[in-house]
């Protein structure tokens, strides 16, 4: 992918060129194939950006891609995969498309002020651009939360960055944040909202559309979409009205449509896990263009989907590497990981994930489709058949991905009162939107639309971003594309989670799975496993093995140890603090 970094002084001191350089120097791995970047207004501003070219041709030149008219400059992070039909319907008549990247388009349309920028793009995307004239900074970033940017600012500086680091390396001196890190013993996964585990920096939302302005050192934060909007009675009822071929049919041409925009021409992967979501991915890209590495991780003594691998690979007419992994590999790997994501671990399969990337680069492959976060938006979590079959409290989020748990756990001077707050006015909202459905499906549609765009965004989509940008790769996911996802979470409760199924293979998820019975066989529509990794073995590694330092940092004040069904929980979050804390050698 790319990476984006914009300093700005904010009392017209010169920057220190040589800090402003080093400090982007953290973000070179996310795009090794060019590095532009400018100052601008006697060095009171630097703009960076570091390029992985999948797209068009890139001037050999330092200096930012600019518009025709040389007053807008962008740093700009993703894929417009729609930036062609962009070009013939917008600047046609402009400018000449000869070797046109996504980036030379999206700055052009600045210029020539075109309407509803962003919301005509089809892509994921975080990018700036600086009117030169004007001294504006617009800050856009995409809606369905595959691409973000952290941001910081205080009586000097005004700081974006696409990863924690280079901010980190530009202050010198920071502060972690306990209590973002006492948050996280609360929720399923560590997931904050808006706040980073470093005081003053932050990121900022989906579907932002910002303007800073460099002569007031005013951030003004504004929004061209809501996905609260999305959900839509008038579409859920179409989708009720189709028979559930045609329901089918059409999900599977929306996503063959979709990959069709966003196969590269550069050599590319797919992870082929054997489940139905990544598997699905990979044989619908293969009716397109079949991809040149598939890869599986085996993690030893827990993968029983492995065995079927090498009959996936007849359906497809394609192999599917496996990935060897184990108790010690995860040991020795993990600490790597928390270097790259500057946190606790998100989600406790981020190694696999880095294995993965490891060996799409040494592939010399540039992108890969993994497809996180379609549990969330299809029912397929294992432990959703568990909650939501009974009757509860309707008006409640049960769903433990996107609310607050307890796990036993107490801390001095501290509540998670404040968090739950957030998450139950965001719940509201939601179910409130929903509220042309019947009481249960209501709840369960609610649940699920927070699950991705609180957990999945939160969790997967940041870490996959981090974890796999680190290695000069691009992740693609069809699933969560803004035009797919106004699809399934508008679809009937019945497609996700159809909870009058005679067949027990066919509960969850069943309209992926009929598509995914045209191109595999009925057996191979395998039991669900959870995440896999051996993530409480990585206490194993821990200086303090009684997690005694956390607990003093973060004034533990009780562990109620009889609650035997967090334990495991419990001692995962201790060990992955702990560890995050190490790796920032503060202890």
């Amino acid at each position: 992918m790319c990476g984006v970094l914009l300093i700005h002084s904010k009392k017209s001191k010169a920057l220190d060129r040589s800090n402003c350089l080093k400090s982007a120097s953290e973000l070179f791995n996310r795009g090794p194939d060019f590095i532009k970047y400018n100052f601008f207004y006697n060095d009171t501003l630097f703009i960076y950006n570091s390029i992985l070219s999948i797209t068009g041709k890139q001037k050999l030149n330092r200096s930012l891609i600019k518009s025709n008219n040389q007053n807008y400059y962008t740093a700009y992070n993703g894929q417009i995969y729609n930036f062609r039909e962009i070009y013939e319907s917008h600047l046609k008549n402009k400018i000449n498309f000869n070797h046109k990247s996504d980036t030379e388009i999206l700055v052009n349309l600045y210029e020539d002020q075109a309407k509803d920028i962003p919301s005509i793009f089809n892509g994921m995307f975080s990018y700036v651009i600086l009117n030169k004239k004007e001294k504006l900074i617009n800050i856009v970033n995409d809606s369905q939360g595959e691409k973000n940017f952290y941001y910081y600012q205080d009586q000097d500086f005004f700081i974006i960055s696409s990863t924690i680091n280079p901010i980190l390396k530009y202050l010198k001196n920071y502060q972690v944040d306990y209590k973002i890190l006492k948050d996280y013993f609360f929720t399923r996964h560590f997931m904050p909202l808006e706040n980073t585990c470093f005081k003053g920096i932050k990121l900022f939302k989906n579907s932002l559309n910002a303007t800073y302005c460099i002569k007031r050192n005013n951030l003004e934060i504004n929004y061209y979409d809501d996905c609260l909007n999305w959900i839509n009675e008038k579409n859920y009822s179409f989708f009720n009205s189709l028979s559930e071929a045609s329901a089918t049919e059409y999900l599977e041409n929306a996503l063959i449509a979709q990959l069709k925009l966003m196969i590269p021409e550069k050599k590319f992967g797919c992870i082929t896990s054997g489940g139905i979501d990544s598997t699905l991915q990979t044989a619908l890209i293969s009716k397109i263009k079949p991809s040149s590495v598939n890869l599986v991780v085996d993690h030893a003594g827990k993968d029983k989907t492995i065995k079927y691998i090498p009959q996936f690979s007849k359906y497809l007419g394609e192999n599917i590497n496996i990935i060897k992994s184990n108790k010690n590999i995860y040991a020795k790997k993990i600490s790597q990981c928390y270097g790259i994501v500057m946190s606790p671990l998100q989600t406790h399969d981020l190694v696999g994930r880095l294995q993965v990337s490891e060996e799409f680069k040494k592939k010399k492959c540039k992108v890969f489709f993994s497809a996180d976060g379609c549990d969330e938006l299809f029912g397929g979590q294992q432990i959703y058949l568990k909650i939501f079959k009974n009757n509860f409290d309707y008006t409640r989020n049960i769903s433990p991905y996107s609310s607050v748990n307890n796990l036993g756990i107490s801390f001095g001077h501290f509540s998670s009162d404040n968090y739950k707050k957030q998450l139950e006015t965001i719940w509201k909202k939601v179910y409130k939107k929903y509220e042309y459905l019947e009481n249960k499906e209501r709840n369960i549609q609610s649940a699920l639309f927070l699950d991705y765009f609180i957990q999945s965004i939160n969790v997967a989509n940041r870490s996959n971003d981090l974890i796999s940008c680190n290695f000069s790769l691009e992740p693609r996911n069809v699933y969560i594309q803004r035009n797919i996802v106004k699809i399934i979470i508008n679809l009937p409760l019945k497609y996700k989670i159809n909870f009058f199924s005679k067949d027990p293979n066919m509960i969850q998820k069943p309209i992926l799975k009929k598509i995914f019975l045209k191109y595999f066989d009925k057996k191979l529509i395998l039991k669900k496993q959870g995440f896999p990794g051996y993530p409480n073995y990585a206490k194993n590694i821990l200086k303090e093995k009684e997690f005694k330092t956390i607990s003093n940092l973060l004034e533990i004040k009780k562990i109620n140890k009889k609650n035997k069904l967090s334990s495991r929980d419990l001692e995962w979050k201790l060990i992955n603090t702990q560890l995050f804390i190490e790796s920032l050698n503060l202890i």
